[in-house]
């Protein structure tokens, strides 16, 4: 009997032994569960091309609707004051993917592919996440020209499909045409493909699922019910003074005459604004082109919300740059004006974001790389140029004292702060804007006149940004010794 109630009260005593150091490890342990959810959120990774800031997502009363992007707006942040690093699709994109901007890379322009070439060792961004437990799928234009890039980045990429070629306007070259089609367009069988990986991808995995959307990327299609939103006798077009250069350096001029061989008739011998052919309709097609986008945005949303999985899903939306649409004498993206660089940006991270948020603070496509990592709860990666925007996801009002930096081919820069616009060209010549008044379309510099002086101390803030060194043209063998300056 006695020996029976000893082995009773030791039974006892052991299990409350047990429970007693099963709670303790259980209360030390809330951080790595944390962890370990956080590194399970999908990520839904949506590049647009050419998208510009001329859409009701940055206010409702610019003229191209865009109802998706403010829907997803909604849901999460948007980022007011946003900037490519380079106005041009390979340098940008690389610098998304890569987290290494031109001047650390050396790939500052469209002829420098296959990028790869230059950044044999980069880890981008969707091999990271792939190397850190994600399942990985792209479709589209993700990379800058598809091919290899991609295909070594993701798990599984579906191609970009061509573009139809219907030559609605009269001596259309190539790609540079625009109006309504009928045709299916590249960017339905690039959605298309992604919804279905949303429906059917295995959830042994976390997903990191990319989809690029080409439009409104020349040519300027889309199906005329999108035409239908821009009636040609309502159509709102940029503001466009005769003498917009006249304050502008030489090599600003350049950049924004650069494309006149496939677009000069714009200018110089004007169709009438009734031809297929004009300005005022490519600005047409631009917008019906935007919206078109949007809309495929839409479908990507309603299938992830279809899917149940919109609350662990991580959604970030960037283009790629922005646009002049006959602004700054310029129908072409590859110069350093506001519009050429002004893009959405906007990010749903649940249990971070706030629906609904506005920052205002200037950032950059660049430190994508580093808020994704942060977000998904994956260890930072070294060497990167942008650093994460996590505290300002958070709290908006977080002190940032970093400006957005933009380059377009080496030495040529801009900084971007929250009341200026500071450009600095490879000869020294400069312009500065003032963006804190009403002047978003970039038509006074103020470095071009009397007053030039009293803009010194301004300037001299903005120079300490400018990069202290910059990487060769497609000189690969010195781009890890030329680093960014970090602040």
């Amino acid at each position: 009997m006695i020996r029976h109630t000893m082995d009773v009260t030791k039974k006892i005593l052991t299990t409350l032994l047990l429970t007693l150091i099963s709670s303790v490890c259980s209360a030390q342990e809330p951080k790595a569960v944390v962890e370990t959810s956080a590194k399970k959120m999908d990520v839904l990774f949506i590049a647009i091309d050419d998208m510009n800031d001329w859409t009701t997502v940055f206010d409702k009363n610019n003229p191209i609707k865009t109802p998706n992007l403010e829907r997803l707006a909604a849901r999460g942040a948007l980022f007011e004051k946003a900037y490519c690093t380079t106005p041009a699709c390979t340098p940008s994109r690389t610098a998304t993917l890569t987290g290494l901007r031109p001047t650390t890379s050396g790939v500052y322009d469209n002829r420098d592919h296959p990028w790869r070439k230059n950044l044999p060792d980069a880890v981008t961004l969707p091999k990271y996440f792939n190397q850190h437990g994600y399942r990985t799928r792209g479709a589209g234009k993700v990379f800058p020209g598809g091919g290899d890039s991609s295909h070594q980045s993701f798990e599984e990429y579906f191609e970009m499909r061509p573009c139809p070629q219907p030559k609605i306007r009269k001596g259309a070259f190539g790609w540079y045409d625009w109006g309504p089609v009928k045709e299916k367009l590249t960017d339905e069988f690039t959605v298309n493909w992604a919804m279905e990986r949303m429906k059917g991808s295995p959830r042994d995995k976390p997903l990191f699922l990319a989809a690029g959307i080409f439009h409104p990327h020349l040519p300027h299609f889309a199906p005329p019910r999108f035409f239908d939103l821009y009636p040609f006798d309502q159509l709102i077009q940029p503001p466009m003074p005769a003498d917009d250069l006249d304050d502008v350096p030489q090599l600003g001029i350049a950049m924004a005459r650069s494309q006149r061989r496939w677009n000069g008739f714009l200018f110089n011998d004007p169709p009438a604004e009734e031809d297929p052919a004009s300005l005022k309709s490519l600005v047409r097609a631009y917008q019906a082109s935007s919206s078109y986008a949007d809309a495929k945005v839409g479908q990507l949303l309603d299938q992830l919300d279809a899917t149940g999985r919109a609350e662990n899903t991580i959604i970030v939306l960037w283009s790629d740059h922005g646009y002049h649409l006959g602004d700054k004498e310029s129908v072409v993206k590859f110069t350093l004006w506001e519009k050429a660089n002004h893009v959405p940006f906007i990010i749903v991270a649940p249990g971070i974001t706030k629906p609904g948020t506005r920052i205002d603070t200037p950032v950059g496509l660049v430190d994508i790389y580093p808020t994704l990592l942060d977000l998904a709860g994956l260890p930072a990666m070294p060497d990167l140029d942008g650093q994460s925007l996590v505290p300002l996801l958070k709290n908006p009002q977080a002190k940032w004292d970093r400006p957005a930096l933009m380059t377009q081919g080496r030495g040529n820069h801009a900084v971007r702060s929250r009341d200026w616009r500071y450009i600095r060209y490879k000869d020294g010549t400069e312009e500065l804007y003032d963006c804190k008044t009403d002047d978003p379309w970039n038509h006074t510099n103020l470095l071009a006149g009397e007053d030039r002086d009293k803009y010194a101390s301004v300037v001299a803030e903005h120079q300490k940004w400018l990069p202290e060194t910059e990487a060769p043209e497609r000189g690969p063998e010195q781009v890890r010794d030329n680093k960014q300056k970090k602040r």
